[in-house]
């Protein structure tokens, strides 16, 4: 109703890039998936990659799952139980414990034909939902990626 409407024809996707592009270009991206060709937009340097969409070869999504362990004592325990129960309760009281947190990375690659040549391009984002919806977008645009493959060993 008050913002622009939506072009059911193309897939936005926002992420940094980690290979594929300039160093001096890789950081906030916006990747635009249309039928006729992909674009690789960098809205602060004003920068855009243009790749045309029978060059892409395939588009797919993975992720990386990171558990970082957190260690922390707990000082006010360890005053705590020092106050009421003297050394051994400083002791309890202020003990380790260990969390763990996940981290979870997603990753879009996209692969591509230059000058006969394949090449990469790996783009890291947050938003897992769109990334999905973009690899999807593009599956839908080339069916002949879906097919199943049958290979006689």
């Amino acid at each position: 109703m008050f913002g622009k409407k939506k072009n059911k024809d193309e897939k936005i996707l926002l992420g940094n890039a980690l290979e594929g592009l300039p160093k001096e270009h890789s950081k906030d991206l916006a990747l635009k998936l249309t039928p006729e060709k992909l674009q690789i937009i960098q809205p602060l340097q004003k920068v855009e990659y243009n790749l045309q969409f029978d060059k892409i070869k395939s588009i797919d999504y993975f992720n990386e799952i990171e558990i970082e362990k957190i260690i922390s004592q707990s000082a006010p325990g360890m005053i705590f139980g020092a106050a009421t129960f003297g050394v051994l309760g400083a002791m309890v009281g202020g003990r380790v414990k260990t969390k763990e947190k996940k981290n979870v990375n997603h990753f879009v690659l996209i692969k591509y034909t230059s000058n006969e040549e394949l090449n990469e391009i790996l783009i890291k984002t947050n938003d897992f939902w769109g990334a999905g919806k973009f690899v999807d977008y593009f599956k839908s645009l080339k069916p002949e990626l879906n097919q199943p493959k049958t290979i006689e060993l």
